[in-house]
């Protein structure tokens, strides 16, 4: 049974609908579902939250991935987490692969975020795979004996600094098309530099304002790694590099697939494909619909950015609906922020003021390096350091609240909260 927008809702919580289950999903949800004056639901493809900036770790420390795939089944206490794949988005409701009628809601969150290459994200829906992933990724590194990094960004980076710290007698070479090393001139001169030399202290070799052409055959492996010896010729110097393992660190792409299917695909900015919002986070010409994250056309795009972006965006919503005016407009972050490791002993950061201070290695450790945010994540989801990747526990104490808010069949709700079935995807087709 479908439900009808006109439908009277009297004495029923509003719905909201959140898609995408990353940092911003995650951070949006959990504060709307303890004010206990929505219905939660937030929908992602996959049955884990994978904490990403930490999965360079995960490709060098035995199960360390299973620290970084955390169940979504402890998030919410008074809504719930659904797997399926949101196949399209409407001004009213959204479509779920595997279910014919729409689910309406009150209030829409769109935080579907972006895809990346593997290691730094992953597809994989099933989280023991998922770890199966990263575990068989550690036994290529570990025989590999010359490895390029294609990219040089935060990703790029860290990725290096991890294998390099692990396995030093490794041949590691950076090939970044920039004159510097992340974004330049986005952070203090000093950055750069005390990066460069860092990185070249661990005999990582760095290759910048070069790049290498990216055949069909390497365009194959964009979300994944390429093994087997391979010779390439950097496009402007002709630097021969010799490298039996090549990672491709080269930039995100926004999952706006579930958007260009609807009638928001005018709202998408035609440069960036991100959505258009205005100072309160509503997408263009909507007051019930929201994005954030790396799908907004809004602020840089780091996870403490979208969860600062989530916290004005539930703190705005419980206030709206209630009738009361709207809050001030959402501050943009002013001074920028990185935190970057260098393997487990340190790394360099800026720090967000007005100086841009910079902070070194034992500061880097002392709050990053040492687990990556890892145990806070962990917390975040109601789970500790050591728990398994599955629990058995999920909202089936929901099919009651589901069935009443939703007016879903009893079928239909177990059905959901079973998990709707996911397509598979395509080598560069991006999620939702």
């Amino acid at each position: 049974m479908g439900i009808s927008g006109s439908q009277d809702n009297s004495g029923k919580k509003p719905v909201v609908l959140i898609v995408g289950g990353g940092y911003g999903g995650i951070q949006c949800a959990k504060l709307l579902d303890k004010t206990g004056q929505f219905f939660v639901v937030l929908i992602d493809r996959k049955s884990y939250f994978l904490h990403n900036i930490a999965s360079v770790r995960a490709v060098v420390e035995h199960d360390f991935a299973r620290k970084i795939i955390t169940p979504y089944d402890r998030l919410l206490t008074n809504g719930c987490v659904v797997q399926a794949e949101v196949i399209s988005i409407t001004d009213d409701s959204i479509q779920v692969y595997g279910r014919n009628e729409p689910i309406h809601f009150n209030y829409l969150i769109i935080a579907t975020g972006s895809s990346y290459a593997f290691p730094g994200k992953i597809a994989e829906t099933d989280s023991s795979k998922a770890v199966d992933l990263y575990n068989n990724l550690q036994e290529k590194i570990q025989q590999a004996e010359q490895i390029l990094i294609i990219g040089g960004g935060p990703v790029g980076i860290e990725l290096a600094g991890e294998i390099a710290t692990d396995y030093p007698e490794k041949d590691i070479t950076i090939v970044h098309n920039q004159m510097t090393l992340l974004q330049p001139k986005a952070f203090q001169d000093k950055i750069y530099v005390r990066l460069q030399e860092q990185l070249e202290r661990m005999k990582i070799k760095i290759i910048l304002n070069d790049g290498i052409e990216l055949s069909d055959d390497l365009l194959r492996h964009k979300l994944n790694y390429v093994e087997g010896k391979r010779t390439y010729i950097t496009e402007k110097n002709k630097i021969n590099i010799t490298a039996d393992l090549t990672f491709l660190c080269i930039g995100a792409h926004v999952n706006n697939k579930s958007i260009k299917n609807g009638p928001l695909i005018s709202k998408l900015n035609p440069q960036t494909g991100r959505l258009i919002v205005n100072n309160y986070f509503q997408v263009d010409g909507y007051e019930n619909i929201f994005a954030i994250g790396d799908i907004c056309d809004k602020e840089a795009k780091y996870a403490y950015v979208a969860a600062a972006q989530a916290e004005y965006v539930a703190k705005f919503l419980t206030l709206i609906d209630k009738k009361k005016p709207y809050p001030k407009e959402y501050q943009i972050h002013q001074y920028p922020l990185i935190l970057l490791t260098i393997g487990r002993n340190g790394g360099i950061g800026q720090i967000p003021n007005k100086s841009g201070t910079i902070i070194g290695n034992l500061l880097v450790k002392y709050i990053k390096a040492r687990d990556i945010f890892t145990s806070r994540y962990r917390s975040f989801m109601n789970y500790k350091m050591d728990s398994e990747i599955e629990n058995k526990s999920a909202y089936t104490n929901k099919i009651d609240s589901i069935q009443s808010i939703l007016s879903f069949t009893e079928q239909d709700a177990r059905n959901l909260l079973a998990g709707l079935p996911a397509q598979e995807l395509a080598s560069g087709q991006d999620f939702i």
